[in-house]
């Protein structure tokens, strides 16, 4: 009975030796991969091309993007997916534990030689980070790098803030000809997968002030007449919008308020000194809206924005308006010595009611009334001891031959208003579409 217990627990130890001396599957797989790295490896020449013509299939998947206007350059955070065969990569997968992939650092394969034709940062290599290559028994190589594209866009301001620039990516072989690396796009809109965040009242947030409005690309190939043999590029087209709701409060609404505020002016009474006052103070305030501005002209030095020129012709007006209150002031308070004619009175007093301005009419009418009592004190800024400073003789209390000229200086007042409100509706029109 123990001689066959003995017998029975020698066979149990040579069973578990036999296990332990078995390879695991694992180290099977590791050393299957090992010899078929070794085996397309061996005289492999990263250098040279894999075939006489390398069809590379391209496409692009845009994560995040911000325009750099003070560079003129559009910044694209991407992912670039590269796709050829390479035949000395290819293996019969039954032969090696039936694998199915293998993964190569980016050095260590041929790869593409695909630049950024109007990167603007020129000198700048690609940085691939570690980002892996993908082969596949069939030779099929995929590579997809994630990469920071920055080229220019020549941006065009002129409708600015409710601008729009179409920006061009250039990307092809920089030493290959169509004949040696022939690039094909596989669709042709890039894949768009920026993040988005909305809010309860479905407005979108995102990480910037533009808004990408649409993708696409084109495969264009060119021939020269110094050679025969074509060169393809790739071009991916971007649209993007600004997209900055805070604009329409610091730059339209006080654009349309400067406008608007230059109605006071001639608002106010002929003789009212503040008229001039208040045309300096739009004046400045023209003034440092366009200082406030100017950062942006700086950006566009071929095209002025549409509602700069607005302002600045708003500016203008305001000079003159300030000039015809000028005139109008000292036309209301000067010394007189005589009155206006009556051949030009007679059609003053017929245009006066049609300007409603029937008050001033009245005034120069009723001749009999003193001019320092007939003229409120508010209107005519009257002197210390409450005498106007207009006379027609050496009488305080004489005739009205001053109100004669304080109603041509009205009626210059009420014409430069219609004619500054002309002005304000066409200008309001004709730049309606930055408003």
């Amino acid at each position: 009975m123990d001689h066959q217990r003995s017998g029975v627990c020698a066979r149990l130890s040579v069973l578990c030796v036999l296990i332990l001396l078995l390879p695991t599957p694992g180290d099977g797989m590791s050393e299957s991969e090992t010899e078929l790295r070794r085996h397309l490896l061996v005289n492999y020449d990263r250098t040279a091309l894999p075939a006489s013509t390398t069809v590379v299939k391209f496409r692009i998947t845009l994560k995040h993007f911000d325009m750099i206007e003070e560079e003129q350059a559009l910044m694209v955070d991407s992912w670039i997916v590269n796709e050829w065969v390479d035949p000395r990569l290819s293996w019969t997968p039954d032969e090696y534990r039936g694998i199915s992939k293998l993964a190569f650092p980016y050095n260590m394969l041929w790869k593409p030689d695909l630049d950024v034709y109007n990167s603007a940062k020129v000198g700048d290599p690609p940085s691939f980070s570690n980002t892996l290559l993908i082969v596949f028994p069939n030779g099929r190589v995929l590579f997809v790098p994630p990469m920071r594209l920055h080229f220019t866009c020549v941006m065009d301001l002129t409708f600015w803030p409710h601008d729009t620039h179409n920006c061009t990516l250039i990307i092809g072989s920089w030493v290959h000809d169509g004949f040696a690396i022939d690039p094909q796009i596989m669709d042709d809109k890039p894949e768009i997968d920026v993040p988005v965040r909305q809010t309860e009242s479905g407005r979108n947030l995102t990480r910037g002030s533009w808004e990408l409005v649409e993708a696409n690309m084109t495969r264009d190939v060119q021939r020269y007449l110094c050679c025969p043999e074509p060169y393809v590029t790739i071009k991916v087209s971007i649209l993007v919008a600004r997209n900055a709701p805070a604009y329409a409060w610091t730059v339209k609404l006080p654009a349309v308020g400067l406008s608007i505020l230059t109605f006071v002016l001639f608002l106010l009474p002929p003789c009212a000194g503040e008229k001039i006052i208040f045309g300096g103070l739009c004046l400045i305030l023209d003034v440092l809206f366009l200082a406030y501005t100017s950062n942006v002209v700086t950006h566009a030095p071929s095209h002025t924005p549409l509602i700069i020129e607005m302002v600045s012709e708003q500016l203008l007006l305001v000079v003159g308006s300030v000039i015809v209150a000028a005139v109008s002031t000292r036309l209301a308070r000067d010394p007189h010595t005589s009155g206006i004619p009556g051949w030009i009175k007679r059609p003053l007093l017929v245009i006066s009611s049609c300007l409603c301005l029937g008050n001033y009419k009245s005034l120069v009418s009723q001749t009999n009334h003193p001019y320092s009592r007939a003229v409120k004190t508010e209107e005519m800024e009257l002197g210390e001891n409450g005498t106007a400073h207009l006379y027609c003789g050496a009488d305080d209390i004489s005739t009205a031959c001053g109100l004669d000229w304080l109603l041509l200086a009205a009626i210059i007042d009420r014409f430069s208003l219609i004619a500054f409100m002309i002005i304000f509706v066409a200008n309001m029109l004709a730049f309606k579409v930055v408003l």
